[in-house]
């Protein structure tokens, strides 16, 4: 039988004025009603179905319900990614031998160590941004969707949950050791879209080709250097396979793509910036019961830059994955009238060959605050449209503006409106 089941809060903070722990987010932005709102992410809804009946989740062997639930989730196994640094709840579990695997879409992303008792799920909520969850891996244990509303945002908060934050998905790159544990801080950040790709995936295993570049993938830190910049980066770089570090069978492909790498950092970058919008915006209305026109340019103005990827960090060299995820990422379009989509990728001197996200078609996007909805759609159109070159978004010139703009029209009508 089928259980949906919400993890009570952990006491995470002791102060003499209260009685009993409060998250920060009780406290900065009661609005949300963070740990107790109800969810309406694909995974909520998902198990919902599952408890009615109406769908079954399938126990496979060493796997557990893995490859079931990704099947549910339309989730594709060239999405996996496999990360090696002890930075993950489950560290204790994790080696450069047995990492973590992440596989993901546009909302969802799916935790998976071998020989654990749990998956680890995080997906988008329309309303409230980032969630957490964990579903048990044994047929022993009764089915139960937990939501997870503290240990997860230990780390998952912008703030690091000190106060003032909002839920986060994050990507860290790390210089750790041949046990996954950190060897130095020389390199040490949250990875965004604006890191070069010479400080990207310490921490991470990366298959596939990317030329001259150098990145931190593979990467080891120990033995005589005492420097990052004393190791040549590109011995460990261009991977066809994995195999001179792991043994790869347990988990459902043998890469850890680097295609999918640079489009998970995307996505995780608007996605993040659209959370911090809608959280401030909606706290803003409840205390002040409106937000001027001017507060709401400056709340959508990150989450505009991140749509048209302003900030990204060019590539130096011409990169291509090996696991089949571009083709499948590019597959899915929409399309319009001439076959091209905002998914198509560059991979030459920028990920997206049409710089404006494919994130504007979930409901995430849709999902947003009204005024900021309007802002960021009007916005756009008007980036878009214009004749003459926008200064504050350089890479979009006229001729890949007009292809954007035609591709939205054909493939989302009524988004301008």
């Amino acid at each position: 039988m089928l259980k949906l089941r919400k993890v009570p809060s952990l006491i995470l903070f002791i102060l003499p004025a209260l009685a009993a722990a409060q998250l920060p987010y009780d406290r900065d932005y009661p609005v949300m009603n963070y740990a107790d709102a109800e969810t309406h992410d694909a995974v909520s809804m998902l198990f919902e179905d599952i408890a009615a009946g109406r769908i079954q989740l399938e126990h496979r062997g060493q796997r557990g319900y893995l490859q079931s639930l990704l099947t549910l989730l339309n989730i594709d196994d060239t999405s996996q990614l496999l990360v090696f640094s002890k930075t993950a709840r489950k560290s204790r579990f994790v080696t450069p031998e047995t990492p973590r695997a992440l596989y993901f879409n546009d909302e969802v992303y799916v935790g998976y160590i071998p020989d654990t008792n749990t998956l680890e799920i995080a997906s988008m909520d329309p309303d409230l941004g980032p969630v957490f969850f964990d579903i048990p891996q044994d047929l022993e244990t009764s089915m139960e969707l937990n939501r997870q509303t503290s240990r997860c945002l230990r780390c998952h908060d912008t703030m690091s949950n000190t106060g003032g934050g909002t839920p986060r998905f994050m990507m860290s790159s790390r210089l750790v050791d041949s046990n996954g544990e950190i060897a130095s801080h020389e390199v040490s950040v949250i990875m965004q879209d604006s890191t070069p790709l010479k400080q990207r995936w310490g921490g991470w295993y990366v298959t596939g080709l990317h030329g001259t570049q150098e990145t931190m993938g593979n990467l080891m830190f120990e033995g005589r250097a005492t420097s990052v910049s004393e190791i040549d980066l590109l011995a460990n770089g261009n991977k066809v396979d994995l195999t001179e570090w792991l043994d790869t069978s347990p988990y459902l492909t043998e890469h850890s793509d680097i295609v999918a790498l640079l489009v998970i950092q995307h996505q995780l970058e608007v996605q993040n910036t659209m959370t911090k919008a809608a959280w401030d915006y909606r706290q803003l209305m409840a205390e002040e019961g409106a937000v001027s026109a001017e507060k709401i340019a400056e709340l959508g103005l990150p989450v505009l830059e991140a749509l048209f990827m302003k900030n990204e960090a060019p590539l130096g060299d011409e990169i291509k994955g090996l696991s089949g995820f571009t083709e499948y990422f590019q597959d899915l379009g929409p399309f319009d009238n001439n076959m091209r989509s905002l998914r198509d990728l560059d991979l030459k001197q920028r990920v997206f060959r049409y710089p404006l996200s494919y994130l504007i078609y979930t409901d995430a996007f849709a999902g947003l605050p009204d005024a900021l909805h309007s802002y960021l759609v009007d916005s756009i159109y008007g980036v878009l449209s214009a004749e003459a070159d926008n200064p504050d978004f350089p890479h979009l010139d006229a001729s890949t503006r007009t292809a954007i703009l035609d591709i939205v029209k054909v493939t989302a009508p009524g988004f301008f409106l």
